[in-house]
């Protein structure tokens, strides 16, 4: 129990110092949380060498089955459809809001965004121009400690 404990921290970006039977070396990728996991992409995005890297990143944002951004419309909706059970007063309008943020404000998000994927693809096949590269990643700081001696 300890062990996954510790699995689950580290994996969640704290540096963790425990005794030697709860102590591990690896992270199960199911003790990544989602938040982390979104993350992570953008370290690969503001990491990528190529702008094929890059669309290649963002196919995880704008697939239509599985992507983040479809995964937060499904969100939406679900939201809605327990506000919809609840039977107050407001839960109607609150339900049609999160209807209306999933179907007109995610929408143009995801359309931009295939649109720029689609034209860092349309990159990798084009023939390279002077001064088109990608520019040089902006350091991050260092992970700053916490009063209990955790790292951020």
């Amino acid at each position: 129990m300890a062990q996954l404990a510790v699995a689950r921290l580290q994996a969640a970006g704290y540096r963790v110092e425990a005794d030697a039977e709860c102590a591990t070396e690896t992270t199960q990728d199911r003790y990544v949380t989602d938040g982390r996991s979104i993350a992570n992409l953008a370290a690969a995005i503001r990491d990528a060498a190529s702008p094929a890297e890059v669309s290649d990143r963002l196919e995880e944002v704008t697939a239509a089955h599985d992507g983040i951004l479809a995964s937060l419309d499904q969100l939406l909706h679900s939201l809605a459809a327990v506000y919809d059970g609840l039977g107050g007063p407001a839960d109607r309008h609150v339900a049609a809001r999160m209807r209306y943020l999933a179907e007109h404000r995610l929408g143009p998000i995801t359309a931009d965004l295939l649109h720029t994927r689609a034209e860092l693809a349309d990159r990798t096949t084009a023939p390279a121009r002077p001064g088109t590269s990608l520019p040089a990643a902006v350091p991050l700081a260092a992970p700053a400690p916490t009063a209990s001696g955790r790292t951020r």
